[in-house]
């Protein structure tokens, strides 16, 4: 009997290193379950909105903000069309905003829009780049709850002056 428990001895050793070992792989090469969608998943989009006096519709040197600008956060069904999701802010001083958005919108094509300037001498809705699109989910790669919109505006009716050595400065010419 000794033999045979001194045999044995090397065996539960090794068994006993192994064990918690084999567990602990099983365990992070086992799926977990997707959390369920709560009311608690949240987002926070931030974005700017200017005036484009070039009416090139992007941001120059020349380009400035828009603040009271009313900006609008809307997801709609991939399929449908059918608003599934709204939230409401205006921008600061600087022109930016921040919105608070709840839930996961996998599923949904989401955008932040304006309609309406606040700036008289800026009216002009740009073609452009008056949505921008933003993921508000984070079962696409994007981590974190931050989403950064791309900026968007407004043009003026007349061009700025300036632009033409403006644009020229980075490398735009002929307009």
């Amino acid at each position: 009997m000794t033999n045979f428990a001194a045999i044995l001895a090397p065996f539960v050793t090794i068994l006993s290193i192994i064990s918690p070992v084999t567990s602990r792989a099983t365990a992070a090469i086992s799926p977990t379950p997707a959390p369920s969608l709560t009311s608690k998943e949240s987002f926070i989009v931030q974005g700017k909105v200017y005036c484009d006096p070039c009416r090139i519709q992007f941001p120059t040197k020349l380009s400035y903000p828009l603040p009271n600008t009313k900006v609008v956060l809307r997801c709609t069904n991939r399929d449908t069309g059918s608003q599934t999701y709204t939230a409401e802010g205006t921008t600061d001083a600087k022109g930016m905003y921040t919105l608070n958005a709840t839930g996961d919108h996998e599923e949904e094509i989401c955008d932040v829009r304006i309609k309406e300037s606040p700036n008289s001498k800026c009216p002009e809705l740009m073609d452009d780049e008056s949505i921008a699109r933003v993921s508000l989910t984070d079962k696409n790669g994007v981590r974190g709850k931050a989403r950064m919109a791309n900026p968007i505006g407004f043009m003026v009716k007349e061009i700025d002056p300036r632009c033409k050595e403006v644009l020229a400065e980075i490398g735009i010419i002929g307009i």
